[in-house]
Parts: C-alpha cells; structure tokens; sequence
C-alpha cells in the first residue's frame, strides 16, 4: 500500500511504532535509514529505489501525525486523483526567483500545526480545503508523498544537505509535467520550526542560478463557478455598499464589512447577516487601554493605550476596498498579504466577483 521513508541521526522504535499505529493499515513499510550528517537526496533515491510500494511517503523524523488512519486517506486521495504525482501538506503556487517558496504568502496552500519550547499553533497557510487538492509548483519536505510510477525524475544528489532537497526534486518534475498538489486530509504537529542558515542560503543561491531561466513561475487559480469566497469591504461609504455585500451574501460568500458605522447600520448589517467590525480596531488587532497585559522578552507589560496591537491572524481570500485613497493605505497596513480589490460599490454583482477571479487567479 504505501512505503515511508525518513532519515534519522540514530535508531527511533517510537517513531517507526507511532507511524506504524497511525497509518492504521497492516500493509504499510517504514524504512529509516540512520544518517549521520550526509545529504537526504541520497538516502531518499535510495528509498524510492528500496520502497516495495508505488506511493511512498517522506517525512521528517521529528513530526507527530495528528490523523488516525491516514495511510488509507492518503491512498484514496490518489485513487480519486490519479493524475497527481505528488502531494504535500503545504506548498505553493508561486515560485519566486529567490526559490524563497513563501515569497507571495497568499500563494501558498496547506496547514502545518508546530510545537516549540512547551507553545504550539497552527499555521494556516490556506483554509481546510477538505476533499479538494490545490495544484502547486513545489511542496514543503515535512511531509510528502509520491506515486514513483509517475515521476520523470529523482533527487538531484548535487544538492547537499537538508535544505532545497525537495524544492528541486518538486520542480524539476514540475517542469517535466508531473502534477504537484496540496491538500489537508493528513494533519501533522512539527515538533520543531522551520529555521533558515548558511547551509539554506547556500542551497537557495545555487537553485536559483540552476533555474534562472524558468524563474518566477505562478499557476493561475482555475475557477469553476462553485467558488465561495471570503470577503472583506472596506469602506468610507457603508450604506452604498450595504446593498453590494448584501447581494453577495445571498450568493452564499462570507463578507465583512469594516467602517464606521451607527446602531441604526449595527442592526441592518444584523439583519442581512452581513459580519462587521469598527475600521477603528481592525480584526486580528486589539487596542490597548492601559491595563490588559502583553506578552514581551521582559515579562508581561500592561498595553499601551490607543495602541493597536495584533493578536492573531485573518483569513480573507480577497479585500474589497470601495473608498479614498486613505482608506485603502490604512487597511492595508493591517492586511498586506491579502489581495485587494479597488472597486466601487455601485456596479454590477457578476462584475465584482469577475475582479476576485481576476486578482485571485
């Protein structure tokens, strides 16, 4: 069914067990392969050469598998999708001429927990996307699998180390025609962070040299008229641009409004079921008073006042900003990572979503 391949620095039992009782099917192989400092490209051509099963997984040694029988979910995604090649639980696509794979953050797909000196949080790259799988350029080496049948080529041995191993492998079958794709089905908690060094950069200059003449590459965002998005309106005007969000709402997207608004807006937004917050205190930022405490390097600090301070992350697909120029540099301050849209509010439903696709593509 399907074969795991990782490398370790000395024997782990527990790890092979954990993989073993998650994947929850018998005919599963894990194969480790003690490494004591040489490059994974190595090991990993000898692992798709040593695998007896077709889809063969690559994880790193310090990851723990949140999904319980994963082995067969990931078998079926193949089975439903046969013309992937491979899959990963993160990626992106967009690859920059740096070969920096999170240049463009609104680009890249999946959901990758982590844990770190006694903390853990989720990095939400992109929503659950459930059953469908998102095509990408590259995929992140935490985890990934592939089908063997389908690749056109293997680790490139030239790339020492631990870092870019999987960038390179992804694009060169990438530029080979192999479909590369993201999904989520498969949660997994990185029992470390993902940290850049000498051996990295080092790795990124060679690739990006190695490829220069196909860098930047973006796979556009197809559309199938299914789509429900999630929408964020800045405005200056709410009452023009109630009746727009309004509409959109009835398409069944999920819109939020924020302006300033009065309790009479307050309960018409209610009504229609439109979300909304004060322009004042954008989401994801709370305003210090004075007296609710921070977090810093030197202990805890009571906030200071009128001060806006970002205590989580938004997940908008796109930012519709129908208003001056002022308030478009204001709200992006907060978002910039989220594509924006500058439309005005009095033209057509089927135009406005047109834009989305258009930005979102």
């Amino acid at each position: 069914m399907i074969s795991i391949v990782y490398c370790t620095r000395e024997h782990n039992q527990n790890h092979i067990d954990h993989l073993k009782k998650t994947a929850g099917h018998p005919k599963v192989e894990v194969i480790e392969y003690i490494n004591q400092g040489e490059s994974l490209t190595k090991f990993y051509n000898k692992g798709l050469k040593e695998s007896k099963y077709d889809i063969v997984v690559f994880l790193h040694d310090d990851i723990i598998i949140e999904t319980r029988q994963w082995a067969k979910k990931l078998a079926k995604l193949y089975d439903n999708n046969p013309e992937y090649g491979i899959l990963g639980v993160a990626g992106t696509k967009f690859l920059a001429e740096s070969g920096q794979w999170w240049a463009d953050k609104s680009k890249m797909y999946g959901r990758v927990a982590h844990t770190h000196e006694g903390k853990s949080w989720l990095s939400s790259y992109s929503d659950d996307l459930v059953n469908r799988i998102e095509d990408v350029v590259v995929v992140d080496g935490v985890f990934f699998s592939v089908m063997k049948s389908k690749l056109k080529v293997h680790f490139d041995e030239t790339v020492e180390g631990f870092h870019f191993y999987e960038i390179d492998f992804c694009f060169q079958n990438y530029l080979r025609d192999v479909k590369l794709g993201v999904h989520t089905k498969i949660r997994i908690n990185h029992q470390s962070i993902g940290m850049t060094n000498d051996e990295w950069e080092k790795n990124r200059a060679l690739f990006a040299e190695k490829y220069k003449d196909e860098l930047p590459v973006k796979i556009r965002r197809e559309f199938d008229g299914t789509e429900r998005f999630k929408i964020l309106i800045a405005t200056e005007d709410i009452e023009k641009t109630i009746g727009v969000a309004a509409e959109l709402v009835k398409l069944r997207h999920s819109v939020t409004i924020t302006s300033t608004f009065d309790d009479k807006t307050y309960l018409k937004l209610k009504q229609k079921k439109i979300k909304f917050f004060p322009i004042t205190e954008p989401l994801g930022y709370k305003m210090g008073d004075g007296v609710w405490q921070i977090q810093t390097p030197n202990g805890s600090q009571p906030s200071e006042d009128k001060k806006l301070y970002k205590i989580n992350n938004v997940d908008f697909d796109v930012m519709h900003v129908d208003g001056v120029a002022e308030v478009k540099e204001y709200i992006q301050r907060f978002y910039p990572e989220i594509p924006y849209a500058d439309i005005t509010s009095d033209v057509e439903v089927d135009y406005i979503l047109e834009e989305y696709k258009r930005i979102l593509a």
